[in-house]
């Protein structure tokens, strides 16, 4: 990897960090929010569902206006409207202003992470997919346990307001950083190659690209692509619980401090951290994509459930702490093997497609970012619902229960993985 690259990949990550930061602190200070609004849990899951709901919802658009404007421009104008937001959220008067800010900073980070998955697997290369995709990862777990469990004491020092004002000023740093240092020509660069191979052939083709509504409704109805979208529902539904309610619930239920609170919810981040690289090289070697998600899921599922039993035993903490591990290390082994399977599917799907069409170049790889996008979208957006009734849950009959409710669906949404028999990373088959 040349120094370009090096300084490319580097401004990604401080990005995702800063991302990670202003998708988890919400969750970490929300005893301060909520008692300053004096609401109740009920208040956490409509903030958590406002946010999914942006970041699902855009990420269909943010692969299309990636394959228009590019995979740059798209991450920079994503990173730039989720940290605004972000920012804007430490002025809220009121619940309803709130939650209108927090979909809008899903909205910048859908745009985002599609984009962001694509120029980090360009900038380390061909047979690096799945640690391109863990060091994301990784810098997500990186920024979620600086926004967990140091946001709980940042906002007990200097106030939830102040925090989130800081969280939204590194945010736009970060955009800067991107501006900076991503190479202005990396995402045209095999267009201009194709074209160039192509234009004796195809005389008549136009010089710029087109976008048409047979590639976006190729990317929207390829079944491979929909398959891990479900298998990525499942692992969001996990981590998305664990990490959302984990602080309060330790807090408001269990009554323990804010700081051994954020600790733990801290320890499924910090294990993810490490899991997430080691899963990446995993699956660069595997020939069994499909029995690999099976088994994490299933581990990554009883790690919600055993949340439920926290107050059964005088271990209460100890299996906290335990089970949240679990929830962080599978959670990040799925997300992994699921997003680096759906880039590689999908670009194996183009070539194939490529050259069944006399050399065609209608499918190009401005649409690898869609297809991120669109299995993205589908685990954020199909999950917008879950903490609704993870509160409703809570309410009727209470926090156990919930969270068995939620180890039960995050399993069934891993079970698509069976249905992958064998997938051949190097050939891109599903037998």
């Amino acid at each position: 990897m040349n120094k370009i690259n090096s300084w490319a990949v580097s401004s990604l990550l401080l990005a995702r960090v800063i991302y990670a930061i202003n998708w988890f602190n919400i969750a970490a200070i929300f005893s301060l929010i909520a008692s300053d609004f004096k609401q109740d849990v009920s208040l956490l899951g409509l903030l958590t569902t406002s946010f999914l709901i942006g970041i699902g919802l855009f990420q269909v658009p943010g692969g299309i206006l990636a394959a228009i404007q590019g995979s740059r421009r798209t991450a920079i104008y994503g990173i730039t409207i989720a940290s605004s937001a972000a920012l804007l959220c430490s002025l809220s008067s009121q619940i309803q202003q709130m939650e209108i800010l927090r979909f809008v900073v899903g909205l910048g980070m859908a745009l985002f992470f599609g984009s962001s998955v694509t120029l980090i697997t360009k900038c380390l290369g061909r047979g690096k997919e799945g640690f391109a995709v863990a060091l994301l990862n990784s810098a997500h777990s990186i920024g979620g346990i600086i926004g967990i469990f140091g946001w709980i004491i940042l906002a007990e020092i200097i106030g939830w307001r102040q925090s989130l004002l800081l969280s939204g000023v590194l945010g736009l740093i970060s955009s800067m950083f991107l501006i900076a240092f991503l190479p202005r020509q990396e995402e045209s660069n095999d267009k201009e190659k194709e074209e160039k191979q192509h234009q004796k052939q195809i005389p008549n083709k136009q010089k710029h690209y087109q976008i048409k509504k047979s590639d976006i409704r190729r990317v929207l109805f390829d079944k491979a692509l929909f398959m891990f979208g479900l298998i990525l529902l499942g692992a969001q539904i996990a981590w998305g619980l664990s990490l959302t309610f984990i602080v309060f619930y330790l807090e408001d239920y269990v009554r323990i401090s804010p700081p051994i609170a954020g600790l733990i919810a801290g320890l499924g981040l910090m294990s993810g951290v490490i899991s997430a690289p080691i899963f990446g090289r995993i699956y660069d070697k595997t020939k069994n994509t499909g029995k690999l998600l099976f088994v994490c899921g299933l581990l990554m599922s009883a790690g919600v459930a055993g949340i439920a039993f926290t107050t059964v035993t005088s271990l209460g903490l100890y299996i906290a702490g335990v089970s949240n591990v679990l929830v962080g290390v599978f959670s990040a082994a799925v997300f992994t093997i699921a997003y680096a399977s759906s880039n590689i599917t999908y670009k194996k799907g183009r070539m194939k497609m490529m050259k069944n069409e006399d050399n065609s170049i209608e499918a190009t790889s401005s649409f690898d970012t869609l297809a991120i996008s669109w299995v993205n979208g589908l685990s954020l957006f199909g999950a917008f619902w879950v903490p609704i009734l993870f509160s409703f849950v809570v309410h009727q009959v209470g926090y156990t229960i919930a969270w068995l409710v939620g180890g039960i669906l995050s399993f069934l949404f891993i079970l698509p993985s069976v249905g992958i028999k064998k997938y051949n990373v190097k050939a891109g088959i599903n037998n």
